[in-house]
């Protein structure tokens, strides 16, 4: 290969690797990349052991047995991804084991530019420590609950559902008893601030994961008929199946709302109103998208999109899901994003405001990162694309 290495050519590794039909000659290649750059050893290393253990002499494994197997070795949680979608799951894997040793930026132009990312000495004041499990509980009567600062157990009864506080970020309501109340349903909101995530566990046993700077309203008990919940932000949604009692999300923006409706399926919704996007992926099962007059029914591994206020739906047939659902699993996944959509998501996990110093559109970020890192660590990684970053407080400066 001649002394050019195209941003194409990597890529065409990568995937061949993941894949598993990378040839010896062209593993022996990313190797050699890879260990070009000494920040990159880590890397170099960890394909060199993976390369191994899929390569050496043992009887024939299926892909799900070396998913389990790498993410062990990684000691990642395993994401909820089907069968079916077992390319991105290796992927999203990938991702997360080298979890910030490989993260490539190239020019809109074409020519990717690796450096060694280092953020120089005494630019950073100070650092901002990543987001967690923060949240205030919105109940019936207007009264509210600090998710975070409460004791786990129960917090109070809502007419016939105990709300329990339970350990590692969960919320759920649990059936006690018959209804005492006039038919009349209650609705209680769980909101996260900027920097914060939180599970809940739903009446019916249906489970929802918030990302930061979300709110979800629910009934704290669903009628017969009906299941409807309200979602502002991000959530990914685990229902559970119920034929006589369709579960309905309305997506609401500034600009609009729209209903997805399910029995029993994964999925994941983003509309935050800063993105000016309605994205909703299925990860399995099957769901119907509405915007006003338009219905969009998905198969899993697609996903839909519309911008804020409008009545187009477009649908991508080969969606990556393991992006979309990168953060639920506690990572940072960006394939080929802008700096500034790079900055929106690392501003609403870290609770900082970013200001912008020079252009905002030249580079595009690939690759991904543990969403557990202090916010220097991940500049560290970003700088390789000759970006700059200065912390000051809860602001952050970025020189491009």
């Amino acid at each position: 290969m001649g002394k050019h290495w195209t941003k194409e050519r990597w890529e065409y590794l990568v995937e061949r690797y993941l894949t598993g039909t990378c040839s010896r000659e062209e593993m022996d290649e990313l190797l050699m990349q890879a260990g070009k750059d000494p920040g990159n050893k880590d890397l170099a290393e960890a394909l060199q052991k993976h390369w191994d253990l899929s390569n050496s002499p043992s009887p024939a494994i299926d892909w799900d047995t070396r998913l389990q197997t790498i993410m062990r070795q990684s000691s990642a949680p395993l994401p909820v991804i089907p069968r079916w979608r077992w390319y991105a799951a290796v992927a999203s894997v990938f991702i997360v084991f080298v979890s910030g040793i490989l993260f490539w930026s190239y020019i809109r132009r074409g020519e990717r530019q690796p450096a060694v990312a280092t953020i120089k000495k005494g630019k950073i004041s100070n650092d901002v420590q990543p987001g967690g499990n923060k949240a205030i509980l919105t109940l019936a009567n207007g009264s509210t609950v600090t998710l975070d600062n409460a004791q786990n157990g129960s917090l109070g009864v809502q007419d016939n559902m105990k709300i329990v506080k339970k350990a590692n970020g969960l919320l759920a309501y649990e059936k006690e008893g018959k209804a005492m109340g006039n038919g009349q349903p209650l609705y209680n909101m769980i909101s996260t601030p900027r920097g914060g995530q939180y599970q809940v566990v739903l009446p019916d046993g249906s489970k929802v994961w918030l990302n930061a700077s979300s709110s979800l309203r629910f009934p704290t008990d669903f009628t017969r008929t009906e299941r409807k919940v309200e979602i502002v932000g991000e959530g990914y949604f685990e229902i559970v199946k119920d034929a006589s009692r369709p579960f309905k999300v309305s997506v609401l923006t500034s600009k609009g709302s729209q209903t997805v409706e399910v029995l029993g399926t994964s999925f994941n919704v983003m509309a935050y109103n800063e993105e000016n996007m309605v994205q909703t992926t299925l990860v399995d099962g099957a769901v119907k998208v509405r915007n006003g007059q338009t219905e969009n029914l998905l198969e899993p591994g697609q996903q839909a999109q519309s911008a804020m206020g409008e009545p187009i739906v477009h649908i991508v047939r080969d969606a990556d899901v393991a992006a979309a659902i990168a953060w639920k699993n506690g990572y940072f996944n960006f394939n080929k994003e802008s700096l500034q959509t790079v900055m929106r998501q690392l501003a609403r996990w870290y609770d900082v405001d970013v200001s912008y110093i020079g252009s905002q559109n030249e580079k595009v970020f690939w690759g991904g990162m543990q969403r557990d890192l202090p916010l220097s660590s991940v500049f560290k990684i970003l700088e390789k694309s000759g970006v700059q970053f200065s912390i000051e407080g809860k602001r952050v400066i970025v020189t491009n």
